[in-house]
């Protein structure tokens, strides 16, 4: 290649397989870095081009390798490695991706306290797989991706959010430290804390599945509350207390207030701080009870169902003459027809 064949921003393959490249300016030559000196030696084989710098091959690009070996070899992830071979992740995190892997230093899970030794039970370490897999979204996520107020899917399916600062990029509470090393499967983020996924809602279990309650009681100190309700024949009252500051239980007395308890009656069984407990009344009664533990404290209630067991009186019965009511009426009347008589004239003869 003669000189007059060189052109400015001319690639030319060198013969280890390598390019180089040619700028000219205002006439002057360069491959790569070096001048150009003199042009055009002939040869009997070639051309010979005078240079004043010896030209170096570039750098070999380095084979990328997957992100539990990028971790293993920075020698300051290996706590992150030893927790990931714990619960086996080591293989998932080998696969084809891509992944992005918020890294946390060894000094970040020394000051978060996680101890492997005690992860020995099925639970421990489902734990501590979801408080791994909260480190991981199953995408790639450069840096130049990440933005203020960004949100993302981890994949143990809870969410993060990041924040971006005068350039700094927090991961939650978490500082990104040094960002996009690459792998042949993603990147990794190296942050300064371990994430702590957000704790699961609690699940409410009603524990009256499947019934209806008609009325809920509960309790109050020592007194259930409401102390009365009114109910229809065949319909459901459900009692119910969770955590309650002492124990208490539903057992049937005899009367209203009775300290006698009814042989073989309805009962919620034992007293406990937890009780659910229904009972369906299929017909007319006043329903009694106490708590067991607390009926020297009046802590007594009822279920009125229907009419409440009590029927009603469709005639007066009529009083007898012993009653003291007839016998005032009786001595009135004499009263009056004595009276009377005396009033009458007297009869002659």
């Amino acid at each position: 290649m003669d000189a007059a064949n060189v052109t400015d921003g001319l690639v030319a393959t060198m013969v280890n397989g390598d390019n180089a490249t040619f700028t000219v300016t205002d006439g002057a030559v360069m491959i790569n870095d070096a001048n150009v000196t003199t042009a055009d030696v002939a040869a009997s084989n070639g051309i010979i081009h005078v240079i004043d710098k010896v030209l170096l091959p570039p750098a070999d690009e380095p084979e990328l390798v997957d992100i539990a070996t990028v971790a293993t070899n920075t020698g300051s992830h290996d706590s992150l490695v030893a927790a990931l071979a714990h619960v086996g992740l080591v293989e998932t995190l080998q696969g084809d991706g891509p992944f992005t892997v918020f890294a946390p230093t060894d000094a970040a899970f020394e000051a978060a306290g996680i101890d492997l030794s005690a992860f020995d039970t099925d639970e421990e370490n489902s734990t501590l797989r979801d408080i791994l897999l909260y480190h991981v979204v199953g995408a790639s996520v450069d840096a130049a991706s990440v933005t203020d107020g960004m949100t993302a899917t981890m994949v143990n399916t809870d969410e993060a959010s990041f924040t971006v600062v005068n350039g700094t990029v927090k991961i939650n509470d978490a500082t990104v430290t040094s960002a996009d090393v690459m792998a042949s499967n993603g990147i990794i983020h190296v942050i300064d804390k371990v994430l702590t996924p957000p704790a699961d809602e609690p699940v409410v279990v009603y524990p009256f599945e499947g019934i209806t309650c008609a009325a809920t009681v509960g309790v109050d100190g020592t007194a259930f509350n409401p102390v009365v309700v009114n109910i229809a024949v065949g319909e459901t009252v459900c009692w119910l207390w969770e955590e309650a500051s002492m124990p208490h239980n539903v057992k049937e007395i005899t009367g209203f207030k009775s300290t006698t308890y009814v042989e073989n009656g309805i009962t919620s069984g034992a007293a406990s701080s937890n009780v659910a407990f229904h009972y369906t009344f299929t017909e007319d009664t006043t329903f009694y009870y106490a708590c067991e533990p607390h009926i020297a404290m009046n802590m007594f209630g009822e279920v009125v169902v229907g009419d409440g067991g009590t029927p009603a009186d469709s005639s007066t019965p009529a009083e007898s003459e012993d009653t003291p009511g007839f016998v005032v009426v009786s001595t009135l009347v004499a009263v009056v027809a004595a009276l009377a008589l005396m009033g009458r004239p007297g009869r002659h003869d």
